[in-house]
């Protein structure tokens, strides 16, 4: 018989490799929490491996305790083995149903923390007519996926590829940790693919690192919260006082600017702005930060390049109505124009564009935008929905 002890330990000595000294909290305090854990769990394992206990319900144990740890690292230990056995246990539908987060880390400080966004469905889209690729319509999740809780930050990607140093304004607004913006289609693939390929043995199997969809996006905007309090609601209710809430106070941005010396930020002219240190702004729901108030982001939705008569600004879909034909509900939606140089759907950095833009945000850009330091990405683990589209076109 397998020892299920063994499997918790092993995860927990490969989660003290990979979190090491840069991890955070410490590298000490984490190894503290994982003896704890060990001791805390050892019952539970006995009861395992006599066969009187399952592993999701051992992994259902750690993800309750997590709720409760006393300390940041314990909750850190008892994520990651929930993670791990809910893995094992071939049921990630449960771990994203806990909330149970992904974690991992690429040295020098740089450390992704991934939300968990269980199967679902939503409302997706805004008001318009069925011919309109904005036709309100009802989206299925059918797998879960997690999604960086941040946007890439320069930090992160230059453990990847050398960045080029940083402007006085990166420098005044938040350093290595703004989003890396500026960079291609193919930049953004290429780090996802190293993001994979480094961590093949911990991620489930199916699933990549990747862009996330339209839908997946806007899902994981939307948290299933219904809380009339939450900003978030009320921003897409309509309500303007969530401005401030989701997006950059621009008093304090513009008294900022002007102490350094920059021209100020006029938040009513569309296209002007700056990107920020990841994370200044209260979270959604599911404590995913700046999907709104932050940089414009990359999906993995993309439509033909002569779809429309302009390629940047709202209002750019009015054009594109031919591929953007929704039913009443779709599962797992994806626009995916296979040619390369196809314009990508963008979402989110309102507070740049104009705060009111229709439908969060949602309009294209050309896959090579190095001109425009805005559009940013973010990315989730999630099944590979275009190595799957590939094995279905070679059948």
């Amino acid at each position: 018989m397998r020892c299920h002890s063994a499997i918790f330990a092993a995860a927990a000595l490969a989660c003290a490799a990979a979190y090491g000294a840069v991890a955070s909290p410490d590298a000490a305090a984490l190894d503290a929490a994982r003896e704890e854990v060990r001791v805390l769990l050892a019952e539970d394992f006995l009861a395992l491996n006599a066969g009187r206990r399952s592993l999701v319900e051992v992994a259902d144990r750690a993800a309750d305790l997590s709720a409760k740890a006393g300390s940041a690292a314990m909750a850190r230990v008892l994520q990651e083995g929930a993670f791990n056995m809910y893995k094992e246990a071939d049921a990630l539908v449960r771990a994203a149903e806990r909330r149970v987060p992904f974690w991992i880390n690429l040295g020098s400080g740089a450390e992704f923390e991934f939300a968990a966004c269980p199967p679902g469905s939503f409302a997706m889209g805004c008001d318009g007519d069925r011919a309109s690729p904005a036709f309100r319509h009802v989206a299925i999740l059918s797998r879960p996926f997690w999604i960086a809780k941040f946007q890439t930050t320069k930090r992160l990607y230059g453990t990847f590829r050398r960045i080029n140093g940083l402007t006085e304004e990166e420098n005044l607004y938040g350093g290595l940790d703004v989003p890396h913006g500026g960079l291609s289609r193919k930049d953004m693939e290429g780090f996802c693919a190293f993001l994979t390929s480094r961590n093949k043995d911990r991620i489930p199997k199916g699933y990549v690192f990747r862009l996330p969809t339209d839908a997946e996006w806007e899902y994981a905007l939307n948290a299933n919260c219904d809380d009339p309090d939450d900003p978030y609601v009320r921003f897409r209710n309509g309500d303007k006082s969530a401005e401030k809430e989701i997006a950059v106070s621009w008093d304090a941005v513009n008294e900022l600017r002007k102490a350094h010396g920059f021209e100020p930020i006029d938040p009513v002219k569309k296209g002007q702005g700056t990107v920020f240190a990841v994370g200044t702004r209260r979270p959604n729901a599911w404590g995913i930060h700046d999907m709104l108030g932050n940089g414009q982001e990359y999906v993995l939705d993309s439509i033909p390049k002569d779809s429309v008569k302009r390629p940047y600004g709202e209002g750019v879909f009015d054009f594109a109505r031919d591929f953007f034909k929704y039913a009443d509900s779709e599962t797992d939606p994806l626009r995916r124009d296979a040619d390369p140089k196809s314009l990508v759907v963008t979402r989110g950095g309102v507070r740049y564009r104009r705060f009111g833009a229709s439908w969060y945000g949602r309009t294209v850009v050309a896959p090579d935008a190095h001109w425009n330091g805005h559009f940013v990405f973010r990315i989730a683990l999630a099944p590979d929905v275009l190595g799957e589209r590939e094995k279905e076109t070679a059948k």
